[in-house]
């Protein structure tokens, strides 16, 4: 058994082979535990491969295991140049997860001219990828419609209209609505407006739901022009609330739940811009938690889902599925965590409601 040439030369394959005497496709085979190399070689090699510290390359590693360890997300096509801060830290922990198991995450983009199955449809094409991550579903999606069929391992953040096939971790939007409105209803609130976002997308279709049910259990106000969709970044939200300030001022609600913390926060511009007070003239509420509704002034009350770590789930997920395989679709439900802040107050009283206090 000859000695390795120096302790500042990285390990390879030739290097052990040369050590042990071995051929190195039988050093190749006993490290990647073929069957037909003898037990007691396969020990002798692998303990000298760990005292040696021989790593193998990814690229060897991938191809010894017939798998590419990467998993790939296509960013959903956007309307506008709006970033999406919450797409963004679900991206962040995706790829945390990912990479502790030294899997990496191939993040694109869609070309002009094609929609994300196009994409997706090259990479399994390519072999790019062992899975995907899909998030900001619709409620008829046509990439997990593709990606049924395609054998594929994939994790939806978010849901179908029909989810009961595949894997999905999702947050209870519609029970998170109801308890945003149970909360307002609580303070005091009947008159409540909703912005909402794009009803052909499933988290904000669900959240109107949540937002009209609870408002029909619970007595509340929706008067004309309460709600209003299609609500999808800060300005059109700012616009939005403009046309909500509009209506007469003993007509207006007097408080707004907006489908994401950004809506709100265009919708605290608009007021602030009108000269109202937000949480005192109309209390304010959003929806994902992001660190910036900590920093506007007031602090905005928000249903808040940690998005970082649903990246993570997500991340776990779609490893399970493509290192073993279920024999069911997993699927996880979280709910949101109501927190409130200074954005959100009991409504304020009208002069008519003053002169009745007596004091």
């Amino acid at each position: 058994m000859s000695k390795p040439s120096s302790r500042n030369e990285p390990m390879t394959i030739a290097r052990l082979a040369q050590h042990l005497g071995l051929a190195e496709g039988t050093i190749s085979r006993a490290l990647n535990n073929y069957p037909d190399i003898a037990e007691k070689t396969r020990q002798r090699v692998q303990k000298a491969a760990r005292e040696l510290g021989y790593r193998p390359s990814s690229s060897a590693r991938r191809l010894a295991r017939g798998v590419i360890e990467t998993i790939g997300f296509v960013l959903p096509t956007c309307r506008t140049q709006h970033s999406d801060p919450f797409l963004a830290e679900i991206l962040n922990g995706l790829a945390t997860e990912l990479s502790l198991h030294d899997w990496d995450l191939l993040v694109t983009s869609v070309p002009d001219g094609h929609d994300e199955v196009d994409v997706i449809d090259r990479l399994v094409g390519s072999n790019k990828v062992d899975g995907f991550v899909i998030a900001r579903t619709r409620r008829e999606d046509a990439r997990v419609n593709y990606l049924r069929q395609s054998g594929v391992p994939f994790v939806v953040q978010g849901r179908t209209d029909h989810p009961d096939d595949y894997s999905w971790l999702d947050i209870d939007n519609e029970q998170a609505f109801v308890e945003a409105v149970t909360y307002l209803r609580g303070l005091g609130h009947v008159k409540i407006g909703c912005l909402g976002g794009d009803p052909t997308m499933n988290f904000a279709w669900q959240r109107r739901s949540g937002y009209l049910r609870a408002m029909a259990e619970q007595n509340g106000h929706i008067g004309v022009g309460y709600l209003i969709d299609g609500i999808t970044d800060e300005l059109t939200a700012f616009r939005a609330a403009q046309r909500l300030l509009a209506i007469t001022e003993n007509d207006r609600p007097t408080a707004l739940l907006c489908v994401t913390d950004a809506v709100a926060i265009g919708a605290m511009h608009a007021l602030t811009r009108a000269g109202l007070r937000v949480g005192e003239d109309i209390s304010i509420m959003g929806f994902d938690g992001l660190p910036i509704g900590r920093a506007v002034q007031p602090a905005l009350t928000t249903l808040h889902q940690d998005s970082y770590e649903i990246g993570r789930e997500a991340g776990r997920m779609v490893l399970d599925l493509c290192t073993n395989p279920p024999s069911a679709p997993k699927q996880t439900l979280w709910q949101a965590k109501l927190t409130p802040r200074a954005s959100v107050n009991p409504p304020a009283q009208s002069p008519a409601q003053q002169n009745k206090g007596g004091f």
